[in-house]
């Protein structure tokens, strides 16, 4: 490279807005699940249902506000 240009670090002071993105802290969100079961095989233990599942999203260590996410879906297991 015939030139090598560098970000400008910040002086004292002048980094409010940036304040989040620099001092990061990491923080458990709680969400909830809920599970159905709607079939059940007795003869070949297998059983399946459906969840609904609530948790706040990722807040990229604190420099973001958590939105809510809501997971739909369906499970299947096996019991030997």
């Amino acid at each position: 490279y015939d030139q090598a240009v560098a970000l400008p670090a910040l002086q004292a002071g002048g980094d409010e807005a940036l304040f989040k993105e620099n001092n990061k802290k990491f923080d458990v969100g709680s969400g909830t699940i809920e599970m159905k079961v709607t079939a059940v095989n007795g003869e070949l233990g297998e059983f399946g249902g459906v969840f609904v599942q609530k948790q706040p999203s990722d807040t990229d260590l604190g420099s973001k506000v958590p939105k809510e996410v809501l997971l739909k879906g369906q499970f299947f297991g096996t019991v030997q």
